[in-house]
């Protein structure tokens, strides 16, 4: 256990305030502009997602990391988050080669879905039971030797054919 409190879970953002503390532990605070506080609520990649839908027209990772206080390298992170999250955020993405050869990416977001009604997922009792019956009528001995055969040798199946007509001549 860690006896500071480190790794509680910080709360997200309070009226009032313009500093969004996002639910893992492991990422770091961000500013959140004025024009979309109103989804404080919502993960971080929604809140960009809101924020570029009002910019009508292409964002780079750099207009980003300035409007949300963030590195470059978090912003292309959540740009790429952005462009696999289809179910939530529906835009376009382009990119722009470098003399260097990287690839930057703008995206251009067309549309901000609202989240997803849970589903009525069933509780689940616990663990299935596990199964004493055998299924099929094969031999668990004969399965295993087949298998071993069939792994180094391509007859494994002539062989244990040979062997079942052995045991019913006797």
């Amino acid at each position: 256990m860690c006896p500071d409190n480190t790794h509680a879970k910080k709360q997200y953002l309070t009226p009032g305030n313009d500093i969004h503390y996002p639910g893992q532990t492991n990422h770091d605070a961000c500013f959140i502009p004025v024009s979309v506080r109103q989804y404080a609520g919502e993960p971080l990649y929604i809140i960009v997602a809101h924020w570029c839908l009002l910019q009508q027209n292409w964002v780079q990772r750099n207009q980003i990391a300035e409007a949300f206080h963030i590195t470059a390298r978090r912003s292309s992170y959540l740009i790429a988050y952005l462009r696999s999250k289809t179910s939530r955020v529906v835009s376009i993405c382009r990119h722009q080669t470098l003399p260097n050869k990287a690839r930057r990416y703008e995206i251009y977001v067309i549309r901000v879905l609202d989240s997803p009604t849970p589903s009525t997922r069933r509780e689940k009792a616990g663990p299935q039971p596990v199964s004493k019956r055998r299924v099929g009528n094969g031999d668990r001995s004969m399965a295993n030797e087949l298998w071993n055969r069939l792994c180094s040798n391509r007859n494994a199946g002539k062989i244990l054919k040979k062997r079942e007509d052995e045991d019913d001549r006797t």
